[in-house]
């Protein structure tokens, strides 16, 4: 991003202060210890800290200029707007309109960065990609994401995430994708949202930004999404279903890898093969070859760019360490994610041990306890063993019932871990990004790599 500070003040339909209006702005930051030349800072009003408080630090430590929403004394470059969330998303709206390429918007309840990820990797083959950076899908984080773009970008596969009413259409009207997927309606964020149809109403926003006719593409193994209609796009499904308009067939899988056949709508068939596993996966497979498709792309160019896919830090990356594999799934959870995780965990070749080390998912409002219970019992059903974290784990204990190992924390788990773990055994870990199971997987692979030396 090269913008001016003026050419930003117009964007953002504020009004230059103070400060050189030619000086140079090339990123935004919302937190002011990552100040840097070039940057402007964002001050936003949270409900317990107000950025406005860190604008004269962040001057003082290098950044280039800041929003405010009332005039101050700063000691550096200020544009003064009405609400510094809002003017940052219509900055990026105008930053967005400088480009005339595809743009994919994803959204979902679960699995919008893997899905990102893989669509985004499926359209290598034809295009050089822009991708959300991480899940980098908020309020803040898509319009920071548009402006990341550049002129050698010829498509953009951008991750809208919303958790209360209202999001969705502040940050389509941002992005304005020419082509929409939907990766499920589940359980998260039911605090907020209070009911999934309501989750489902929220997300279907994203329709009212698409053009005319352009395909919005959602998982037809949905309960709720096929009821999906709309007078502006036209509704594309995909998944295992036999009513699915891509679809798989001849599912295999040798423990490291899937292979299936890809059958498109109009009868074309393409074999293909993921060097990931998991059902969830063909879902985000048959997603990439639908927008790819869209796009021009062939069948057989988009499955030679699947195959060399690799999944995202924290997201059922697979780790061998002293013979124990090491399923890395704990960057967040839901109900619905852990179901999918705990299948790949159980479906899993091997004679060792099956253990699934579980923390408590977060934002499920009325279904925290049954959304764990039902986690826990689902464990059982699956036939793993189960290590059950913190408070919330509790519930999922009680829903395993007799068998399940309660942790009061991620210490206790990794320690009794340790200690019984042997060759051949498999561990998932998974847990809400607030639960910081990614402690477990570091002290796992730390202590058996030291264990097998």
């Amino acid at each position: 991003m090269q913008l001016t500070l003026s050419e930003i003040a117009e964007m953002s339909g504020g009004q230059l202060l103070s400060g050189d209006g030619s000086a140079r702005i090339t990123d935004f930051i919302t937190d002011s210890r990552q100040a840097r030349p070039g940057v402007m800072f964002v001050p936003i009003r949270g409900e317990n800290v107000d950025g406005h408080a860190y604008i004269s630090s962040a001057l003082a430590a290098g950044a280039a200029a800041s929003f405010t929403d009332h005039p101050l004394e700063a000691g550096g470059p200020l544009v003064l707007v009405e609400d510094c969330r809002a003017a940052l998303q219509r900055v990026g709206e105008a930053y967005r309109e400088r480009f005339q390429i595809p743009i994919i918007g994803i959204t979902g309840s679960v699995g919008k960065t893997t899905a990102k990820e893989m669509i985004a990797q499926a359209l290598t083959a034809s295009r050089n990609v822009y991708k959300t950076r991480g899940n980098a899908n908020s309020q803040v984080g898509v319009p920071i994401t548009m402006c990341h773009m550049e002129p050698e970008h010829t498509a953009a596969v951008i991750e809208m995430g919303v958790s209360m009413p209202g999001e969705m259409a502040r940050i389509a009207k941002v992005v304005k994708p020419t082509c929409g997927v939907i990766t499920t309606i589940g359980t998260s964020h039911l605090e907020f949202m209070g009911t999934r149809e309501n989750i489902l109403a929220e997300k279907a926003h994203m329709a009212d930004y698409l053009p005319q006719g352009a395909p919005l593409i959602v998982c037809g193994d949905n309960d709720l999404l096929p009821s999906l209609h709309s007078d502006v796009c036209r509704v594309v499904t995909f998944g295992l279903s036999e009513q699915c308009q891509w679809r798989a067939e001849g599912i295999a899988g040798d423990g490291d890898s899937l292979t299936f056949t890809c059958l498109a709508p109009d009868g074309r068939r393409q074999a293909v093969t993921l060097p990931v596993l998991g059902e969830h996966n063909i879902r985000n497979a048959l997603a990439a070859l639908a927008v790819a498709d869209y796009l021009g792309q062939s069948l057989s160019d988009t499955a030679r760019a699947l195959a060399a896919y690799t999944p995202p830090a924290m997201r059922q990356q697979i780790k061998e360490a002293g013979g124990v594999t090491v399923i890395d799934d704990s960057y967040n959870a839901s109900p619905d994610s852990m179901r999918a995780a705990l299948g790949l965990l159980a479906d899993r070749p091997g004679l060792g041990r099956k253990i699934a080390v579980l923390a408590g998912m977060r934002e499920l409002g009325n279904y925290e306890r049954a959304g764990h219970m039902e986690t826990g019992a689902y464990a059982k059903e699956k036939g793993v063993e189960l290590v059950a974290v913190g408070e919330l784990g509790r519930l999922m204990a009680q829903g395993y019932g007799s068998g399940a190992l309660e942790a009061e924390d991620n210490a206790q788990a990794s320690a009794w871990l340790l200690r019984t773990l042997k060759p051949g055994d498999s561990v998932l870990v998974k847990g809400s990004r607030g639960m910081k199971t990614e402690e477990i997987v570091s002290a796992l692979l730390a202590g058996l790599a030291e264990r097998g030396t």
